[in-house]
């Protein structure tokens, strides 16, 4: 007799669900870890790709500039406008960040809401169907 039939023959229907439904979910908390660590990663290796990127395009601009001759001083108003604009980008992505993690947090504070709210659901659903189902049970 396979395992599956041996299991079947010592619990219900839904012992065996629920047992499922807990072995599905345990492995998805255990993978948790590794796909934070992952997506972590990929993202620093994301940025970092931009950032070699950003700066060997710099290099070979101003290696250009250097051996043809091309003069690459700025006058003090775009050099103004070019710290400017980056302190103004970089304090739109901190809004951005702010922004992202208050939703994320906002989400979180949803489901668990839910999930308290459907733990009070399935009681007073176990109630409407104790109501129900005491007329037809035999009294002892």
């Amino acid at each position: 007799m396979s395992k599956i039939e041996n299991t079947s023959n010592h619990k219900d229907v839904y012992s065996i669900w629920s047992d499922s439904v807990d072995s599905f979910y345990s492995n998805i908390e255990k993978s948790i870890p590794q796909f934070h660590q992952a997506a972590t990663n990929l993202l620093q290796e994301y940025v970092q790709a931009w950032n070699n990127a950003s700066s060997s395009i710099i290099d070979i601009q101003r290696e250009f500039a250097t051996k043809t001759g091309i003069k690459s001083n700025l006058p003090e108003s775009s050099i103004s406008m070019i710290n400017d604009s980056t302190e103004k980008i970089n304090r739109s992505f901190n809004v951005q960040s702010k922004m992202s993690i208050a939703s994320i947090d906002a989400t979180k504070h949803n489901i668990h809401t839910w999930n308290e709210n459907s733990k009070s659901f399935v009681n007073i659903n176990k109630s409407i169907m104790d109501s129900l189902v005491l007329p037809f049970n035999p009294k002892i």
